[in-house]
């Protein structure tokens, strides 16, 4: 017999698609995605099917890959166990398992983990959390521990661990009071030091005690704090070989989440896995700070009863995080909405999510898409494909002058899927007949503006006035600046409009929506400026979205069909 003690971690899923997943030992899978589309769901049919296979709804089955092993050893490093002759009883968190001679065999031959699953699998939903807060029965200190505070109780390395990492979140350390009585709360407050000199070890004992006794207890706490204390107990037991967390974010302040992240990430050992439901993008980063290469994304959408998956693997994964802009971007956010667009400024963001948002009330409907500014031209195919990777409904607003760099438009119009050589003829067309009413510069009309500005005054200065306006004599216009600030209009008729109607067409069913203004400060011409600055002034001015100096920039929005 081996005297090994056996483990195992789930392989594969297979999903209700027929789609399957291959899971790593040490894989941390994060399902995301709209809210309802089964991610909580997909938690619940893998503890399930962890114990026997049983009709289930959105994972379909599971694959689980055990080690050469026996049970034995694992059970008695969980508890003493008590023999009852044909089989040795243990008791794992106040649940009887028994063990006999033919379990082992058993145990291999099946599938599944059978009865011995809770051995395996830690199910930390959102009830459980809460419940595990609450103080168990005292024990002797060498009784088999049947709650995880045992475990905090009486052995210093748990209760550092348990102490340390809820203080990253809250603060404050906590220490089990096991001079309480009957029970053995966790107490909240600073760690007791005893200066004074005392008679004897007893009465120090006692003062311990009466300090205890005036700290608030975690059971007694808000959700947050339970919800956050119940997953560091069971992480600190180390025997778990999956851990199944249901919204771990769950009454938890985005930095509190964020520490979460972090705390699994650093205390999932390399021999254990997790499967995790989040709506949480806080709660992501605190993973990816951590532990990216161990990050599998699953996104799940649904569509009436049917679901649709899409897997951003671990290398994939740790691609797009090690992207300075999309590390410290919002781009987590995009996992959790049913669309993304993607704007070249925050600016840009601001005013189309404003009309957005508007449209969608006036409809009687709410915003389900997320705006992201992408810092410009240059990065929105990179962004595009960090998301179309996961399958998300992905959209595009360029200014017009997109078009003065075919690299960066060529690289964005690929990575839609869309042919270059089926728009190559027009782009050509178009930016072959685009002009600019001042390209060149002619020598007399610089003469005659400088010898009129120097004939003005007999200043022997030359005035910022006058210095503007021979600067703007030698100044050419780009055709590009022209085109950005004057929109399609710019384009001549004929051949070369023919030709942007024709691309325009084939962008937009592919969802790139070039701004036919040119730039969002086009929409509205009745106030001056750039930026941000010229968006609140917009909206300071013009309050009502209603208001028809929003008519076109409302059909431009409405015409995405977010």
């Amino acid at each position: 017999m081996s005297f090994e003690k056996a483990t195992g971690y789930i392989s594969k899923l297979q999903l209700n698609s027929t789609e399957e997943i291959e899971i790593n030992q040490n894989d941390i899978v994060v399902f995301v995605g709209p809210n309802n589309s089964g991610k909580s769901q997909s938690l619940k049919d893998i503890y399930t099917l962890s114990s026997k296979k049983m009709p289930t709804i959105v994972i379909s089955d599971i694959m689980i890959n055990k080690t050469p092993g026996s049970l034995s050893p694992l059970l008695k490093s969980v508890s003493s166990g008590s023999d009852q002759g044909k089989y040795t009883n243990y008791s794992l968190l106040g649940r009887g398992l028994n063990y006999f001679e033919y379990s082992d065999e058993s145990f291999f031959n099946d599938t599944y983990y059978g009865e011995f699953r809770d051995l395996f699998v830690a199910n930390l939903d959102t009830a459980a959390r809460l419940t595990i807060c609450n103080p168990p029965n005292n024990i002797n200190r060498n009784e088999s521990k049947q709650h995880p505070i045992h475990y905090a109780a009486f052995d210093s390395k748990h209760r550092k661990w348990l102490s340390s990492n809820f203080k990253k979140a809250f603060g404050v350390e906590v220490t089990p009071n096991t001079h309480y009585g009957a029970t053995i709360p966790l107490c909240i407050g600073e760690p007791v030091n005893l200066n004074a000199e005392y008679e004897d070890e007893q009465q120090r004992s006692e003062a311990f005690a009466t300090i205890l006794d005036t700290y608030i207890q975690v059971q007694k706490q808000g959700d947050g704090i339970k919800s956050f204390t119940g997953i560091l107990l069971y992480l600190m037991l180390d025997h778990y070989c999956t851990y199944l967390i249901d919204e771990p974010e769950s009454f938890l302040h985005p930095p509190q989440a964020r520490i979460m992240g972090q705390i699994i990430g650093d205390t999932l050992r390399n021999n254990q896995q997790a499967f995790i439901s989040t709506h949480s993008e806080d709660f992501i980063k605190g993973l990816l700070e951590v532990c990216p290469q161990r990050i599998k994304i699953v996104r799940i959408t649904r569509a009436a009863d049917t679901n649709s998956f899409s897997i951003l693997s671990n290398d994939r994964f740790a691609e797009v995080w090690n992207d300075p802009l999309l590390k410290y971007s919002n781009i987590m956010s995009s996992l959790f909405h049913k669309s993304v667009v993607l704007c070249e400024s925050d600016s840009d963001c601001k005013m189309y999510s404003i009309i957005d948002n508007y449209i969608k009330q006036t409809e009687g409907k709410y915003s389900e898409s997320l705006f992201i500014h992408c810092g410009g031209k240059h990065r929105m195919a990179k962004i595009a494909f960090a998301l179309h990777a996961l399958k998300i409904d992905v959209r595009l607003i360029p200014d017009i002058d997109i078009l003065d760099d075919e690299k960066v438009f060529k690289g964005i119009v690929v990575e839609y899927g869309i042919d270059w050589s089926t728009i190559q003829s027009d782009y050509n067309i178009i930016v072959s007949n685009l002009h600019s009413p001042k390209e060149k510069i002619n020598r007399n009309d610089v003469k005659t503006t400088i010898n009129r500005e120097l004939d003005a005054s007999a200043s022997q200065e030359l005035s910022n006035l006058e210095i503007g306006a021979i600067r703007k004599s030698i100044s050419i216009v780009s055709k590009w600046d022209t085109l950005k600030s004057s929109g399609r209009s710019a384009i001549p008729a004929g051949a070369a409009s023919l030709a942007f109607n024709r691309m325009e067409e084939v962008l937009r069913s592919n969802g790139i929506y070039i701004v036919p203004v040119g730039e969002l400060e086009g929409f509205v011409k009745e106030v001056g400026g750039h930026g941000p600055d010229w968006v609140n002034k917009v909206l300071e001015t013009y309050p009502d979205i209603s208001n028809e100096v929003y008519t076109k920039i409302r059909h431009f929005v409405g015409g995405i069909n977010l």
